[in-house]
C-alpha cells in the first residue's frame, strides 16, 4: 500500500473507533483514563510503530496530559502494536493492503484497547507487566491503576 493511501486508511479506521487526531496523534477519552495512539515512521524505510498509552487520570482534554518531563510525567501504561504472530513490532506498510492491515489491527484492539475501555482500570492492573507496561517506576504507576 501507498504511503497516503496507508495514513488515509489509519485516520479513518481511528476515527471510525471514536477517537480523536490532536497533532500527530489520537485520543479516546474513558471514565478513568485517556487512551492515546501515535504511529510514527521508522527512519530506515517504508516502516511504521504503533504506540499506545492508557494515561491513568481524568482529562478534560488531550493537552493536559504532561508528556514533558519523568519527574511531572502523567502516569501511564501501554505499549506497541504487534503485527504477526511472533511478535513483530513494525509495520512495513508497503507489505499490506487495507484487509490485512484492518484484520491485524483489530487483533491488537480487541486484545489491547478494547477491554480496557469494557471492564476499566481493573483490566489495566490486571495485565500490568505483561500486556502493559511502563517506563516509569511500578510504585509511581500502581497506585493510579487502584481507582
Amino acid at each position: 500500500m501507498e504511503l497516503d493511501v496507508f495514513k488515509k486508511f489509519l485516520h479513518k479506521y481511528l476515527k471510525d473507533r471514536g477517537f480523536t487526531k490532536v497533532k500527530s496523534k489520537y485520543y479516546l477519552k474513558a471514565d478513568k483514563f485517556t487512551c492515546m495512539i501515535h504511529f510514527f515512521r521508522s527512519y530506515y524505510g517504508p516502516t511504521y510503530y504503533f504506540d499506545y498509552y492508557f494515561f491513568l487520570s481524568d482529562f478534560e482534554k488531550p493537552t493536559d496530559i504532561n508528556q514533558e518531563s519523568v519527574e511531572t510525567y502523567t502516569p501511564c501504561v501501554g505499549s506497541r502494536f504487534y503485527f504477526t504472530e511472533k511478535d513483530k513490532y513494525s509495520c512495513d506498510y508497503l507489505d499490506y493492503d487495507e484487509e490485512k492491515l484492518k484484520v491485524l489491527l483489530d487483533k491488537n484492539f480487541v486484545e489491547r484497547i478494547i477491554p480496557p475501555f469494557e471492564q476499566g482500570k481493573k483490566y489495566l492492573k490486571e495485565h500490568f507487566g505483561t500486556l502493559y507496561t511502563s517506563f516509569l517506576l511500578d510504585e509511581r504507576v500502581v497506585p493510579f491503576l487502584e481507582d
